[in-house]
C-alpha cells in the first residue's frame, strides 16, 4: 500500500506536465491502476486494524476525505488551470506517504507468517500500550480465526469461494457494489452541469459542482457519527430509498415536463448526493473488510474492486447513448429502479454488523441468521 503513494503523485505530475495527449492517457492510466491497487488494499486493512465500536466511523473517513477532495477540486477548478490543479493533486500523497510508514502491518497477515510479537505489538500499536491484556485476548481470537479458516495462496483463496459461508457474503458484496453504481451516481456526479441546464436551470459550473460537494460531504459526516450507534443496516437502507425516491420524482417532472418546476429535478439531484453520502457511498467500503472472510478476504477485495471499476466504466460509457434513447427523465427512472433493488437487497440480505468482531462475523453466513429487527438490536454483537 504504501509502495503505490508516490507513483500515484508522479502520474499526477505526468498528466499536469504532459507535453501530449498520449502523454497524459498514459499517466491517468497508470494513476487509475496505482489507485485501484491502494483502494483494493487499504478497505480490508483498515477493518483489520480497527477497534469493532469505532469500525464504522473511522472506516467512513476515507469517504470524507475523498468527499473533501472532490470539494477542493471543484473549486480550485474555479480559480486555477486545469495543469496547475493537476500538479496540485500530487502533493497530498507525499504526506501520506509518510503518515502510511507508522501503519502497523495486519495482525492477521502477522499470525498467518507465525509472526506473532510482531502481531502482538500491532494490536498494541492501534489499541495503546494501557490495553496490553485486550489486545492479547484479540491476538487469541485472531489466531483461533487463522486457524479455523487458514488463509492460503492466491489458488487456494479462489477454492475456498466456494464455499458456502465464502461464497455468500462475496455474492452480497458484489450485489450491493453492482447495484450502488447502476443507482447512477458516477453519471449525476460527471454531468451534474449537463443535469442542471437540461432541466432548465441556467447556473454556474462551479456552483453546480460546489453544490453536490458541500451535500456530498455533509451528508457523509453524518452517515459516519451515526454508523457505530445506529447500524449499517439501517443507515444503507434510509440512504438507497432517498436515492430511489429523489430519481423516480426527478423523472416524473422531467417525463411530464411541467411548466415552472424546473427547480424539482435540481432538489431531486441534491436529495441523491445527500442519500448518496448518507450510506450508498461510504457504507460498501466499510462492508467490504467487515464481510468477507478470512480466508478470501483479499481476493474478495480484488473481485469487487474490479466489478467497482467495470460498473463505473460501463455506466460512463452508457450514459450517453441512455440520454439519447429515454432521455434525462428515462436515465433517472432507470437508476430509481436500481436503487430500488439496492434498498431491497440491502433490506433482505445484509446481516448487522455493527460493534461486532471479525471473528464474529466469521459465522453470520454459516447458518440460517435472522437479522430482524425484532431479534437484534444494531447496538448488541451480531452473535453472542
Amino acid at each position: 500500500m504504501t509502495f503505490t503513494l508516490l507513483p500515484i503523485a508522479a502520474t499526477w505530475l505526468m498528466q499536469g506536465l504532459s507535453p501530449s495527449l498520449t502523454m497524459l492517457y498514459v499517466g491517468r492510466i497508470l494513476g487509475s491502476l496505482g489507485f485501484m491497487i491502494f483502494s483494493t488494499l487499504v478497505n480490508p486493512l483498515m477493518a483489520e486494524l480497527l477497534e469493532p465500536k469505532y469500525r464504522g466511523f473511522l472506516g467512513c473517513l476515507s469517504e470524507i476525505v475523498v468527499s473533501i477532495g472532490m470539494l477542493l477540486a471543484y473549486l480550485m477548478a474555479e480559480l486555477f488551470t486545469w495543469r496547475l490543479v493537476t500538479i496540485l493533486s500530487a502533493v497530498p500523497f507525499i504526506p501520506i506517504f509518510f503518515l502510511s510508514l507508522g501503519v502497523p502491518e495486519s495482525p492477521y497477515w502477522l499470525v498467518r507468517a507465525g509472526r506473532m510479537k510482531e502481531a502482538e505489538e500491532a494490536l498494541i500499536t492501534v489499541r495503546g500500550p494501557l490495553r496490553r491484556l485486550s489486545a492479547q485476548e484479540e491476538l487469541l481470537q485472531i489466531q483461533k480465526s487463522i486457524k479455523e479458516q487458514p488463509q492460503a495462496r492466491l489458488s487456494q483463496q479462489v477454492w475456498h469461494i466456494s464455499k458456502p459461508q465464502n461464497f455468500r457474503p462475496l455474492l452480497l458484496m458484489t450485489a450491493i457494489i453492482v447495484l450502488r453504481e447502476l443507482g447512477g451516481q458516477f453519471a449525476i456526479f460527471s454531468y451534474a452541469v449537463y443535469f442542471f441546464r437540461n432541466a432548465g436551470v441556467q447556473m454556474k459550473a462551479s456552483t453546480c459542482t460546489v453544490l453536490l460537494g458541500v451535500a456530498r460531504l455533509f451528508s457523509t459526516v453524518a452517515c459516519s457519527s451515526l454508523l457505530d450507534r445506529v447500524g449499517r443496516r439501517f443507515i444503507l437502507t434510509v440512504g438507497s430509498s432517498c436515492c430511489a425516491v429523489s430519481t423516480a420524482i426527478g423523472s416524473i417532472f422531467l417525463l411530464w415536463d411541467i411548466p415552472g418546476s424546473s427547480w424539482v429535478p435540481v432538489m431531486a439531484v441534491i436529495c441523491f448526493v445527500l442519500g448518496y453520502g448518507f450510506g450508498v457511498g461510504p457504507i460498501p467500503w466499510v462492508l467490504l473488510g467487515e464481510l468477507l472472510p478470512t480466508p478470501i478476504r483479499v481476493v474478495g477485495a480484488c473481485i469487487c474492486t474490479c466489478l467497482y471499476a467495470t460498473m463505473e466504466v460501463i455506466v460512463g460509457l452508457c450514459f450517453p447513448q441512455m440520454m439519447d434513447e429515454v432521455g434525462l427523465g428515462g436515465s433517472l427512472l432507470i437508476f430509481a429502479a436500481f436503487n430500488l433493488l439496492l434498498m431491497v437487497v440491502v433490506r433482505r440480505f445484509l446481516p448487522e454488523t455493527a460493534n461486532s468482531s471479525l471473528h464474529l462475523l466469521e459465522y453470520v453466513f454459516k447458518k440460517n441468521y435472522s437479522t430482524d429487527e425484532d431479534r437484534m438490536s444494531p447496538h448488541e454483537p451480531l452473535l453472542h
